[in-house]
């Protein structure tokens, strides 16, 4: 009979609602297919540092590394800082047509790769791809719909070229910060969210991480998606047999899929009820057309600039999958 093991699994980012539900879905599948043989403990970083003695502000990778948990959802800008820069090639700029086209490639060959590949630069392997949220969106000060009135506004996005780039595009002045300090609690002392004009989101993680006193308005632009990956640990998923390894990637596939219908769920919720729009306290407008297609015609140098940076034909693969 094969031993009974315990996964511990860390929620990193906030909002933990989007998160935790994730790691349940992912507990409760791989409890079910090993007849309870594998076990999921699901913490925050203050819980998991509390019991187990560790630093709050570590990456789970780290964490990894030095054996302390098996399992994480982290966003994909921070796995591309794991000397895996072409995870950023998902972020860039209407990348995915739309959901079922995100779907085919991060569930298809070229998205299966990148995950696997990940234990050659990093501790960790990648099991799923997750959607935390959808597509991004824009928290301002001001209320815009046009691509025109964007230009001149300050922006705090995340560390990497590819938001950075794609901001300084739309005519944004852009204001990159780490994504733990994008999230942190006391966010409008800490980084002075209300000192800028737009913060960089999506719907369903507006309140947690963009709703301040002066970001009462939302353009939608959709401008890319952000993800996150289940990952797990590296030497703790070379110690599985075979059997457990094949049952942690379908628990994993199956919660990954539940997380990305949520999160669609989630934003439509948002976008197509002003109820939803008046509860949250914001005056949503939604881009038309028109004026997205002045934003992918004012992004579309980034493709060719990034064409050598990353993997030869990985963004072409991701476009015609």
């Amino acid at each position: 009979m094969n031993q009974t093991k315990t996964i511990r699994w860390v929620l990193y980012h906030e909002p933990i609602d989007l998160f935790i539900r994730t790691a349940e879905a992912f507990s409760k599948e791989i409890n079910r297919l090993t007849d309870g043989r594998i076990n999921v403990e699901i913490y925050s970083t203050n819980e998991f540092a509390e019991k187990f003695k560790k630093g709050v502000n570590v990456e789970p990778m780290v964490w990894m590394q030095a054996g302390d948990c098996e399992m994480s959802q982290v966003q994909i800008g921070e796995i591309a800082n794991w000397h895996s820069p072409d995870f950023w090639a998902l972020e860039l700029p209407f990348l995915f047509r739309d959901h079922d086209h995100a779907t085919r490639a991060l569930e298809g060959p070229i998205g299966q790769s990148m995950l696997k590949n990940l234990e050659n630069t990093s501790p960790a392997r990648g099991l799923a791809f997750t959607y935390s949220g959808g597509y991004r969106c824009l928290a301002v000060d001001r209320e815009i719909n046009t691509a025109e009135g964007l230009k001149g506004l300050t922006v705090i996005t995340q560390k990497n070229p590819i938001t950075i780039e794609t901001a300084e595009a739309f005519g944004l002045v852009p204001v990159p910060v780490n994504v733990k300090d994008h999230l942190n609690k006391d966010r409008n002392k800490h980084t002075n969210f209300n000192g800028n004009n737009a913060v960089e989101t999506t719907l369903p993680r507006y309140e947690a991480e963009a709703k301040t006193e002066a970001h009462r308005y939302i353009a939608d632009t959709r401008h890319n998606m952000y993800l996150t990956s289940i990952i797990i640990a590296k030497e703790f998923w070379n110690d599985l047999s075979a059997e457990d390894q094949e049952f942690i990637q379908q628990a994993a596939l199956h919660s990954s899929r539940l997380e990305r219908q949520w999160s669609v769920a989630d934003a439509n919720k948002i976008s197509d009820s002003k109820e939803e729009q008046d509860k949250l306290g914001v005056t949503y407008n939604n881009f038309s057309k028109e004026e997205t297609a002045k934003l992918k015609q004012a992004t579309a140098h980034l493709y060719e600039k990034y064409s050598q940076f990353f993997t030869p034909d990985l963004v072409d693969g991701i476009i015609k999958s």
